[in-house]
């Protein structure tokens, strides 16, 4: 992590004011608030702008890795910004390196296809000589057809094959209704594709990205021929219409509330969407994820250079509470992955976060629960509560009601969502200790711990589950 003196070296043109006196809470939200519209102008390629918005904030920043790894980004795409101009400013080309070097290493090639490669074109007697000329108009639909009908090819033409396959291939499935005949049949081309180059580290590349993805859609539901989309959600669901859709609009209201609750407004759509698969049964949805049948829904995230490659969540139609509960909760869990794509927070948070975004019945179920579980012997302290570094093999039930009842304390001390994020980042910066200090104002944990008992197990003594 680089200290705040380390980060003022590599942006010595921006005038900084110290910001050593301002309170925690407020150094976070300026920087909370920077990296939002940093995202935003990233997402519409102003890298420059991004770049001003970030540089404001450095001093507050205090090495925050998120912070850092987004101006690392933001450097990286107005590098390449500038590097397509026609006339590149050399100056502004060297300091970005050099802050780049600073953030972490050697400026890497965007990752791109691979530009076409050239072909030189054979006697017009060969249906090859058709096919490098529509491949070098860009005609790769044409120029693919064309290669097909080529009894020999050439290694150059073979390239150059493989390059339309892939490229069309990826083109279908980013298309609006690829149902699961189409990734098959891109399955079987990008295979054969990459069969024909496997010395082009380039295009291996981007065909294994290609399959990757076509893989991950093979697990939709079987008969999964319908398709609703929004601006960030692509809906995938076999019968049903009318729910998919109203899914799609949920999911959608829930990922602006989501984030406003604990962050703030979300930047632009998400790319890549967020896939919602929605099983007809409980049957299909545990053949699907392999989870138990009385689980409802399971969010999947994949990510690569602190961003998201990958959104997924499944969902079952015989759930009556899809919308109100598994949707938001398991949504919750994708959100968290952009808060926080260095490090996740620990499994009681993000459960407890997830849980809270159900509905207040949901909620007041493991709240009510709690009394029983410290009853009956399914009570963590709160430093194994707060060390725990996956799921517990026992007391799971204890486990679920503590982070949700935590949480929700926390929330309640400081009267504010957004704190409680505060806090998460603290923890992972300076221990959990300090955090509960810097954020909550108790002097221990086991402080915290005596008041969250009095808060909830003696006021909630006596209730029925």
């Amino acid at each position: 992590m680089l200290s705040r003196r380390t980060a003022l070296a590599f942006v010595p043109l921006i005038p900084f004011i110290l910001a050593a006196d301002m309170p925690p809470v407020e150094r976070h939200a300026a920087v909370q608030k920077a990296m939002t519209a940093a995202r935003q102008f990233l997402d519409v390629n102003m890298p420059t702008e991004a770049v001003t918005a970030l540089e404001a904030e450095v001093t507050n920043a205090d090495g925050n890795k998120a912070f850092l790894a987004l101006l690392r980004e933001a450097y990286l795409s107005e590098l390449f910004k500038i590097e397509k101009t026609e006339n590149p400013d050399q100056a502004r080309i060297g300091q970005l390196r050099r802050n780049i070097a600073l953030l972490g290493g050697n400026v890497p090639k965007p990752p791109v296809a691979p530009p076409p490669p050239e072909m030189s074109l054979p006697a017009p007697t060969d249906a090859s000589a058709d096919a490098a000329a529509a491949f070098k108009k860009g005609d790769y639909a044409a120029a693919g057809k064309l290669f097909a009908t080529v009894a020999t090819l050439t290694a150059e033409q073979k390239t150059a094959w493989a390059y339309c396959r892939i490229k069309l291939a990826a083109d279908r499935m980013n298309a609006p209704g690829c149902t699961p005949v189409t990734v098959a049949a891109i399955l079987k081309d990008v295979t054969e594709a990459l069969q024909l180059v496997p010395q082009h580290a380039e295009l291996q590349k981007v065909g294994q990205a290609v399959l990757a993805n076509a893989k991950q859609r093979e697990t939709a539901p079987a008969g999964d021929a319908d398709i609703v989309e929004t601006a960030s959600f692509r809906v995938r669901f076999s019968g049903d219409r009318e729910l998919a859709e109203s899914v799609a609009k949920v999911a959608e209201t829930q990922r602006k509330i989501i984030y406003e609750r604990w962050s703030g407004p979300p930047s632009a759509a998400w790319a890549p969407k967020c896939e919602i698969v929605i099983h007809a049964t409980a049957e299909s949805y545990t053949k699907a994820t392999n989870r138990p049948v009385g689980c409802t829904g399971i969010a999947t995230i994949k990510l690569a250079n602190g961003r998201a490659t990958e959104r997924r969540l499944d969902l079952r139609a015989d759930d009556n509470t899809i919308s109100a509960n598994a949707l938001p909760r398991e949504l919750t869990h994708v959100v968290l992955a952009d808060l926080f794509p260095d490090k996740a927070p620990p499994k009681w948070a993000a459960e407890g976060m997830a849980v809270l975004a159900s509905s207040p019945e949901e909620v007041g179920r493991y709240l009510r629960t709690l009394p029983r579980c410290a009853r009956d012997g399914e009570w963590f302290g709160l430093a194994q509560l707060i060390e725990l570094k996956d799921f517990p093999t026992e007391k799971i039930t204890g486990f679920y009601c503590q982070s949700v009842s935590l949480t929700d304390h926390l929330i309640r001390v400081s009267g504010s969502e957004k704190n409680f994020t505060i806090f998460l980042r603290d923890t992972q910066r300076y221990g959990t200790a300090a955090a509960i200090k810097r954020v909550y104002g108790f002097e221990t944990p086991q402080a915290l711990e005596t008041a969250w008992k009095r808060a909830t197990l003696d006021t909630a003594r006596g209730q029925t589950p």
